[in-house]
């Protein structure tokens, strides 16, 4: 098993040790602060940018080279505040396991340590190489804060956890998540059931539809019910329901398309519905040149060099979206994510952090 780098299971350690739910400012305040004190330990550059989500971190490193490549992740996870004490990082075999290992605190530390040896590296061929760290990529579906400073970039590389085969993601499709809310009338459900209007019923059939005839009717799409709630109470109509739709397409024109279909709803007696449509995610795009290049450092250091498209979105996504050529699933492989038995493959650590340091390297 190749050894990890200098330092990284104490980092790793540290930092999964910190709760950082979204939305927690106070937890990904720590975060940030941490990984900023090891950058700067590192001999990097460092801001810390304030935001309403929390604080985005980002790391530079100016070498001699034209040229600029970004390093994309995000240090919120979707654990709640308790898990981190609960469940420490330990190692079973070949893997260390904790919460955020693979989503994606071990991907921010592999992107760390390729800067800090880029910095250590008097005869590195690189230009300016950006770290950026966001507080809420977890729970947003709107385009990151800082998508404007990312503009202009050279490629682009996301450190999500890689499959657990060992791919790298090189295609993520386009996914959004959308709310339908029906209003009807409550009425009791014994004497007056005639009078109620069954929002729960509309959205029922609804849910039908849009699974038996949205989903797959495009190649890629999937449409997916995922939450369905009504009722006040065991004896009344209910007059107000919600549902939850996850929406994933190969192409923006097919998630384009689906959000349309799931609003072109049936007509309901005494029923209104109202749908959201938030356009999500674009899908990101493989890009050849950046793609075929790191499968071929990969093949060199003798790792898995294979590819893998991904219904998940990530922000690799938006980078791809503004025309940055972007691969993905260069963190260590791993698996398990945002579930107890999260982990990510000791063995994977120094070949990633060595082919994210290849790819910031001109020439």
């Amino acid at each position: 098993m190749s050894p990890l780098p200098t330092g990284f299971g104490e980092r790793l350690t540290a930092l999964c040790g910190i709760d950082s739910p979204t939305d927690d400012l106070g937890g990904l305040e720590r975060s940030a602060t941490l990984l900023a004190d090891w950058a700067r330990l590192d001999g990097l550059a460092v801001e810390l940018r304030p935001t309403t989500a929390g604080p985005i971190v980002v790391i530079r490193h100016q070498g001699s080279a034209p040229g600029r490549i970004l390093l994309i992740g995000h240090h919120d996870t979707v654990y709640p505040i308790g898990t981190a004490a609960a469940r420490p990082v330990r190692a079973e075999g070949d893997r260390l396991l904790g919460p955020g290992v693979a989503d994606m605190k071990g991907g921010l530390l592999v992107g760390l340590a390729a800067l800090a040896e880029l910095a250590a590296d008097r005869t590195s061929t690189c230009g300016l190489v950006e770290l950026w760290i966001v507080p809420d990529e977890e729970a947003r579906t709107q385009q990151p804060a800082c998508l404007d400073d990312w503009r202009g970039a050279d490629a682009a590389i996301c450190l999500e956890c890689g499959r657990a085969d060992g791919s790298i993601v090189t295609t993520r499709s386009a996914c959004t998540w959308l709310q339908i809310e029906a209003t009807g009338r409550d009425a009791h459900a014994g004497t007056e059931r005639a009078a109620g209007r069954s929002a729960l019923m509309a959205l029922t059939n609804e849910a039908i539809r849009i699974e038996r005839d949205i989903h797959a009717a495009r190649p890629g799409l999937q449409a997916t019910v995922t939450q369905l709630n009504a009722g006040t109470s065991m004896n009344t109509v209910p007059g107000h329901a919600t549902a939850s739709i996850d929406l994933r397409a190969a192409t923006t024109p097919d998630l384009q398309w689906a959000i349309s279909q799931v609003a072109t709803s049936a007509t309901y007696d005494g029923v209104a519905l109202r749908s959201t449509n938030d356009q999500g995610f674009p899908p990101l795009t493989r890009a050849d040149a950046l793609a075929d290049h790191a499968l071929s450092i990969l093949h060199d250091l003798g790792a898995v060099a294979s590819e893998a498209a991904a219904a998940g979105a990530s922000d690799g996504s938006w980078a791809s979206g503004i025309g940055i050529p972007t691969i993905d699933g260069l963190g260590p492989i791993g698996g398990g994510d945002h579930a107890p038995g999260e982990w990510i493959a000791a063995d994977s650590v120094a070949n990633r952090v060595e082919t994210v340091r290849r790819l910031c390297q001109q020439g």
